[in-house]
């Protein structure tokens, strides 16, 4: 996979990079692990080795930026719009 750095991705710089995260689990299924959140509107949603909630979620609402859960300073961000992690 492709690792660009934040300041050459152009979604990162329109989306906001603090978002609160209410619950863990996948909005849609319930799923606990592993999930990512929506950098742009906090949706949760599960990754795309279970059922890619994430991802649907990121296609259906143009919202480019996930991080991966549970939020720590080794959580990855992913951008779907560059396809490549954000380091």
């Amino acid at each position: 996979m492709a690792t660009l750095s934040r300041e050459l991705c152009p979604h990162y710089a329109a989306t906001p990079v603090t978002v609160t995260v209410q619950d863990s689990r996948c909005a849609e299924c319930g799923l606990e692990a592993p999930t990512r959140v929506c950098m742009s509107c906090g949706h949760v949603g599960c990754c795309e080795s279970t059922n890619g909630h994430a991802t649907a979620h990121a296609r259906e609402s143009s919202h480019p930026i996930i991080r991966s859960l549970p939020l720590a300073p080794s959580s990855f961000i992913w951008c779907y719009g560059c396809n490549a992690y954000l380091k």
